[in-house]
């Protein structure tokens, strides 16, 4: 889950999950326009976090903050 800065409207989002969607190993993307999260779901053997957030970057959002599950 990354939240996301300034996603404004579904616009904002479509973008973010169009652009996610095109990299290899990402199997699942959502959003939530309204608690500025995106949702993705990954295979870890092929692309990782850093990928993510430059998928993330080149779709024009660079605020965000990454927030791993595994550490709960």
């Amino acid at each position: 889950m990354f939240s996301v800065r300034n996603i404004d409207c579904e616009t904002c989002a479509i973008a973010i999950e169009k652009r996610l969607k095109k990299v290899d190993g990402i199997e699942k993307v959502g959003s939530a326009i309204m608690l500025n999260k995106v949702f993705v779901e990954y295979d870890g053997s092929k692309v990782g976090i850093p990928e993510i957030k430059k998928a993330i970057k080149e779709a024009g959002y660079v605020n965000f903050v990454t927030h791993d599950d595994s550490v709960r």
